[in-house]
């Protein structure tokens, strides 16, 4: 454990502070992530937490979705396809290393704690709204029907890796990225 520095501020307590928390959940679980855990091990004081973050719950969130960001980055490569296949590419990555597993299981235990159902919510909002660009892209160039439902296409998407990840355990097959998008674009693809 590492004394508390009231020293720590600004961008660099945000770093110390999620890295710390990312690696409680990888570690313990996120349902057994405690502030004062946290605290300790970014060295910094329960009290600085609360005041930036006001709830686990919160700083859960702003965990998971600061390393989804960087793990998982919304690609655009000009076409639909590559940017589906390569979002698919990195998740399945992600999803099956040891940071990926426990966010992933993480995200989808059913908790009794309203905050953190609030929490949990909130991140598959943000991250489905965000993932949705990918297919808006491929509408506005016309790749796409018109018609077609970005987040259903990005939940079918990302839904078989979870469902893998959660429910059936095992690796992944190798072309799940390239046979799920081919799949999905047989039926959203303009005919």
């Amino acid at each position: 454990m590492v004394e508390p520095s009231p020293q720590i501020r600004g961008a660099r307590l945000r770093k110390a502070v999620l890295d710390a928390t990312l690696a409680h959940i990888e570690s313990i679980g996120i349902g057994n992530v405690r502030v004062a855990d946290v605290a300790a091990a970014a060295g910094v004081h329960e009290t600085s937490i609360y005041r930036r973050w006001k709830t686990l719950p919160r700083l859960l969130l702003d965990a998971l979705l600061s390393r989804v960001a960087v793990e998982i980055p919304l690609p655009d490569t000009g076409a639909v396809r590559g940017d589906l296949e390569a979002f698919m590419t990195d998740l399945i990555r992600f999803a099956q290393t040891a940071s990926g597993l426990a966010l992933i299981r993480g995200t989808v235990i059913a908790e009794t704690d309203l905050d953190a159902e609030t929490a949990r919510r909130e991140f598959w909002a943000r991250r489905l709204a965000a993932s949705e660009e990918i297919v808006r892209r491929g509408i506005a160039r016309g790749e796409l029907a018109a018609t077609v439902d970005p987040r259903l296409t990005m939940l079918t998407l990302g839904g078989l890796v979870h469902l893998h990840v959660t429910q059936l355990g095992g690796p992944l097959p190798a072309d799940l990225a390239h046979t799920a998008v081919d799949l999905v674009l047989a039926g959203i693809t303009p005919r």
